[in-house]
C-alpha cells in the first residue's frame, strides 16, 4: 500500500479526479492546509502537490519518494538549503495555450487600442483611430521550453518575426532566429514585444535590469509571465517612468500578492494582474499525475523529471 498526499489549496477538487483513477492499493489524503498535513505527511512516499506548501512539510516527510507539482514553478523546492533525496516532477503542455492567450491578449488589445475605443465609446464619440497590424513586428521569447515554444508558435501564426533567447546554446525551436548567452542585448535591441517565460533561477535573477532595459527600443513592451525575480522592479519603473521603454505587462512579481502601497500598482505605462496568466486545471494535473503514477509505480521514469540545480 503506498500512502499518497494532496497537499494544494484545492485538495478536494483534486482528490475525487484522483479517486477515479483507480490506482490500485493507494490510501488517499487530501489536505488543504499546511498544518492539516502535518499529522500525516511522515508516512507517505508520494505527494502531488503546491511547490510552497510541499516545501513547508519536507523535514516532516520521513518517506518521502516523490513530489508531483501542481504548478509549472517549481522554484520553491528548488532553493538552497531544502533537502533533494527525493524525485521532483513538473508539469508540462498544458500552460503554453493559455499563455499564449494571455500575451496576444494584450499584444491585440494594445495594438487595436481597446482601452482607447472604449473610452471613445463611454464617451459617445465616434473616432476611427489608428492602429497597426502585428504581422511584421518583433517578438522575442525568453525561454523556450514547453511555454515559450507555444508563445512563439502563436507569434508566427501572426506573422510576427520571431526572436529567440535561451541561457544556453541549442536548437531553434522554431524560431526565426536565436540567440544566448552573451547575445542578450543584441536580442532585446531587435524587439517591439519582449515576452519572458524564465524560470527563477540563480543565472535569471535580476536579468532584467538598467541595463537590459536601457538595451530595447524606446516602442519596446516589456511582458513577464515567468518569475518575479528574474526583473529589477526598481529598474523597471525607471525604465518607464522615463520613458527608455513603452509598456510593460507584468502577471508575476517578486514578492505576491503585490502590496498595495507597492508603486507599480501607479507607474505609467504598467499593467499589473494577479499571477492569472495560467491557472492551474486540476483535470489535467490529475491526469499527469496518474499517467506518472503508473510509470513509477512500474519502476520507470515519470515525465517531466526536475533538475534542482537548474530549476526545470
Amino acid at each position: 500500500m503506498t500512502d499518497v498526499m494532496i497537499l494544494a489549496r484545492d485538495a478536494r477538487v483534486y482528490l475525487p479526479l484522483v479517486e477515479a483513477a483507480g490506482l490500485p492499493d493507494v490510501t488517499l489524503h487530501a489536505c488543504e492546509t499546511v498544518a492539516g498535513a502535518r499529522g500525516t505527511v511522515a508516512v507517505c512516499e508520494v505527494i502531488l502537490g503546491q511547490p510552497d506548501m510541499v516545501a513547508r512539510v519536507l523535514p516532516e516527510a520521513h518517506r518521502l519518494a516523490w513530489v508531483q507539482s501542481t504548478f509549472a514553478g517549481v522554484d520553491a523546492l528548488c532553493r538552497p538549503g531544502l533537502r533533494r533525496d527525493y524525485l521532483l516532477t513538473g508539469v508540462k503542455g498544458i500552460f503554453g495555450p493559455l499563455m499564449s492567450e494571455y500575451v496576444f491578449g494584450y499584444i491585440l488589445a494594445t495594438e487595436r487600442r481597446v482601452i482607447d475605443v472604449r473610452a471613445n465609446q463611454q464617451e459617445k464619440a465616434w473616432v476611427p483611430l489608428s492602429y497597426r497590424s502585428i504581422r511584421g513586428l518583433t517578438l522575442g521569447v525568453c525561454g523556450l521550453g514547453s511555454i515559450g515554444g507555444h508563445v512563439a508558435e502563436t507569434g508566427r501564426h501572426f506573422g510576427m518575426r520571431v526572436l529567440g533567447y535561451r541561457r544556453r546554446q541549442g536548437a531553434s525551436q522554431g524560431v526565426d532566429q536565436l540567440f544566448s548567452g552573451p547575445g542578450f542585448h543584441d536580442f532585446l535591441s531587435q524587439c517591439d514585444y519582449v515576452v519572458s517565460v524564465l524560470p527563477a533561477t540563480p543565472s535569471t535573477h535580476h536579468l532584467f535590469n538598467r541595463e537590459a532595459f536601457s538595451a530595447m527600443k524606446p516602442s519596446a513592451v516589456f511582458m513577464n509571465v515567468g518569475r518575479g525575480s528574474t526583473v529589477c522592479e526598481p529598474d523597471l519603473m525607471a525604465a518607464l517612468e522615463t520613458r527608455q521603454i513603452a509598456g510593460a505587462v507584468l502577471d508575476v512579481f517578486e514578492e505576491e500578492p503585490l502590496a498595495p502601497e507597492h508603486p507599480l500598482w501607479e507607474t505609467e505605462g504598467a499593467v499589473v494582474t494577479p499571477h492569472i496568466a495560467a491557472f492551474s486545471f486540476p483535470e489535467e494535473i490529475a491526469g499527469i499525475f496518474c499517467r506518472n503514477f503508473a510509470a513509477w509505480r512500474a519502476g520507470a521514469e515519470p515525465a517531466y523529471p526536475v533538475d534542482f540545480d537548474q530549476g526545470y
